[in-house]
């Protein structure tokens, strides 16, 4: 399948890629990932388990963060943490303290602290500490589904029932060399301008999953990614007739933003991610044209020799509008849309004169002292594409940052 899908994108003319991350960002390809031994290898594996042996580092299991701590009304002290939800605990920084809890728990901690807006701290009754614009500028990649059909399989049906699956995954782990653990169509990668052919960089990315003929993994995905039931009998009913592939369109520079506010000062209540997808019109826009960019598929060579079609999908609320119109794409991407998990900006990082910054260049949390952020929160923009290595090295430049602060 991985063949099919890249002559295709051949034969509408983009350009194969050996490399996404060199000079030309435009075509398709393969992607890369953090795989060592057939598993995927986290930046915990790659950096702490080198060093666990360090006198100087130690980690602390099953602890909860629950606010800051402050030596003078700006100046950080340390953390304050439950241990196990049973112990309240404070560890306290001889020198500063870093905060690295994601796009989402780092504003939550920061607000918790009093860092933040007037407005979102005092309907929970937080004293202000700094007045920043923690937990603004919340972006992400939104991602809306098609799903192809391929009626002439290339390979026997293969029934995989979930003990199969079961019993896929224990034998990969054991042995670290079952196929399971390639990637398969997931693997393929393209990215591309919708409005700009010329343009050297895209405002697109897709990427491809693969359901084979007669098996299940559709219902396991699709009801993971937070669709409703009739979605999922939807694609389903397209699994048990022929090998469906899911394809995945992101939009990559995201118009639409949200924010993240508190819901209490109870520190163990989830705070409000009001997201604010496609409150920009031009994202929808956007993804409505790579859509007519992908039905190119259709009518290449490659598709038509696999009588490939579009599964169009039961979702009431668009039935009664044209198919394929403009309107009916729109219907079907405030439907389908889910994130792609890939927040950030909450936190982030800009000039004096940027009223909504929230860190400096040197990571330092404004108006605060002895406090920094390093994680995806900082980035004043979303990168145009996954999050997982631009998130390392923003984890790399930070230490890069204290060393040369503290003369290391």
């Amino acid at each position: 399948m991985n063949r099919v899908l890249m002559d295709a994108a051949d034969e509408i003319g983009l350009k194969k890629l050996d490399d996404f991350n060199r000079d030309e960002h435009i075509g398709y390809g393969r992607s890369q990932f953090t795989i060592v031994n057939g598993t995927r290898c986290s930046p915990a594996k790659a950096f702490l388990n080198p060093i666990r042996h360090r006198t100087n580092l130690h980690i602390i299991k099953h602890a909860f963060a629950t606010s800051l701590s402050f030596g003078d009304n700006t100046t950080i002290r340390g953390v304050n943490f439950a241990l196990r939800n049973k112990f309240s605990m404070r560890t306290i920084a001889r020198k500063e303290v870093i905060i690295s809890t994601g796009a989402v728990n780092t504003p939550k901690l920061l607000l918790l602290s009093g860092i933040g807006r007037r407005s979102v701290l005092d309907p929970v009754r937080i004293v202000q500490r700094a007045d920043l614009g923690t937990g603004e500028n919340l972006q992400d990649h939104v991602t809306v589904s098609l799903f192809f059909k391929f009626n002439r399989s290339s390979r026997e049906v293969v029934n995989l029932t979930l003990e199969k699956i079961l019993n896929l995954f224990i034998f990969t782990l054991k042995n670290r060399q079952q196929p399971l653990t390639n990637h398969f169509v997931s693997s393929v990668l393209a990215f591309a301008n919708t409005v700009d052919i010329e343009d050297p960089f895209p405002d697109v990315q897709w990427e491809y999953n693969l359901f084979k003929k007669g098996g299940v993994s559709s219902i396991l995905l699709i009801r993971d990614m937070g669709y409703n039931e009739q979605i999922v009998q939807s694609v389903h009913k397209a699994e048990l007739e022929a090998d469906v592939v899911m394809l995945r369109i992101n939009v990559l520079n995201p118009e639409s933003r949200g924010r993240i506010v508190l819901a209490s000062n109870d520190p163990y209540v989830d705070p409000v991610i009001n997201a604010g997808y496609l409150t920009n019109y031009e994202d929808l826009k956007t993804l409505i044209r790579a859509i007519r960019i992908n039905e190119q598929m259709l009518s290449t060579e490659s598709f038509r020799r696999n009588e490939a079609e579009l599964h169009r999908l039961d979702i009431p609320a668009c039935k009664f509008i044209l198919f394929d119109s403009d309107e009916y794409w729109e219907c079907y991407i405030r439907h389908m849309t889910t994130t792609l998990y890939h927040p950030a900006g909450t936190a982030k990082m800009g000039p004096d004169s940027d009223p909504g910054a929230v860190v400096d260049s040197r990571l330092k949390v404004k108006q605060i002292k002895n406090l920094r952020v390093i994680d995806a929160s900082i980035m004043p923009f979303v990168v145009s594409g996954n999050l997982n290595a631009p998130t390392i090295m923003i984890g790399e430049k930070g230490a890069d940052i204290i060393k040369q602060d503290y003369g290391l």
